[in-house]
């Protein structure tokens, strides 16, 4: 029986067999075969080991996850730490903005005009 080689697919390069098991739950020899072109890798095992996120959401297409951090199309990397701080992020511009809105009402509030630095006259006693 003659046995059939398959093209590896570019998704593999670069991974080594033991990360290639651990990421898509298959034992040592499958990956192994995966690896070297003796079997094909289903679509899902590939999609997995791209990391791309489109294959869970389309609007995530060109996302992937490596080494621990979220990485757009164009580049941009952010960890899961980076995401977990984002509420906390958008809660502190909130504030900062409502008290920029407050301090901006109660400076356009003044009547008269405020001298300059230095311009300011004292009387001294």
């Amino acid at each position: 029986m003659k046995r059939k080689n398959y093209t590896v697919p570019p998704e593999l390069y670069g991974i080594s067999i033991k990360e290639i098991a651990r990421i898509c739950e298959v034992d040592i020899a499958t990956a192994r075969r995966w690896k070297r072109g003796a079997s094909c890798p289903p679509k899902s095992a590939l999609f997995l080991l791209s990391g791309d996120l489109g294959f869970f959401d389309p609007l995530w297409g060109g996302w992937i996850v490596r080494a621990g951090e979220l990485v757009s199309p164009e580049g941009w990397r952010i960890t899961r730490n980076d995401v977990l701080a984002v509420p906390l992020m958008r809660s502190q511009i909130a504030i900062y903005q409502s008290e920029n809105r407050y301090l901006r009402g109660l400076a356009e509030s003044f009547d008269e005009d405020q001298p300059m630095p230095g311009e300011a006259s004292y009387r001294v006693k």
